[in-house]
């Protein structure tokens, strides 16, 4: 029986085999490899197996060491104490017991400023209107999305009613705003809105 020949880029995957062994290929690199072992390459499998022996002793290797002072206890005080959350750099959580109404600098009007993008100066917002309450007319200097969680919404030329949602564009100007029964709206706007007196 004639030896099996090489197949193309077999000497790539064995060149791969030491750093598959010590867990040192990146998701695709290791994928690729195991499909070429899975295709039935008995000289990567052989070289694998020899390296994998290797991998294991290294730990052996070297002399052992006595641990710095006190890391023990360190160590057994880390285990017991209470998990500390770890931050999701990639959302805001916001709990409704976290923050309360504060005064939008109108009477009547109250608000919960929930995230502000510092980039943009979007601000997102819960706005409560009491009854009768009037908020000014205003420039928006962004866009200004308004969705009515509860209540209506009574501008100059229209109104807003629960579920309803409007998006203003930047520039445009909103009249005076003001509600027959009282609202809470969802509002994203930007800081830099100019109120028009």
């Amino acid at each position: 029986m004639e030896p099996m020949q090489p197949e193309t880029g077999h000497d790539e995957f064995l060149e791969l085999a030491p750093l598959y062994a010590a867990g040192a290929l990146d998701a695709a690199g290791a994928a690729g490899f195991e499909t070429h072992l899975q295709g039935g390459c008995q000289a990567c499998a052989a070289e694998l197996r020899a390296l994998e022996e290797t991998v294991a002793d290294l730990a052996f290797a070297l002399p052992p060491r006595e641990p710095r002072a006190g890391l023990r206890t360190r160590l057994l005080d880390r285990i017991a104490a209470p998990a500390t959350p770890v931050p999701n750099p990639l959302s805001v959580l916001v709990r409704a017991s976290q923050l309360e109404w504060r005064s939008a600098g109108v009477p009547g009007v109250m608000l919960k400023r929930l995230f502000v993008d510092k980039g943009t100066g979007n601000v997102t917002s819960l706005l409560k209107v009491e009854p009768g309450a009037i908020y000014p007319a205003h420039r928006h200097a962004g866009l200004e999305h308004t969705y009515v969680i509860d209540g209506d919404v009574i501008f100059n030329d229209h109104e807003l009613d629960t579920g309803d949602y409007e998006v203003a564009m930047a520039t445009t100007a909103h009249s005076t705003v003001t509600s027959r029964e009282g609202c809470l709206l969802l509002l994203i706007h930007n800081e830099r809105d100019e109120i028009l007196f």
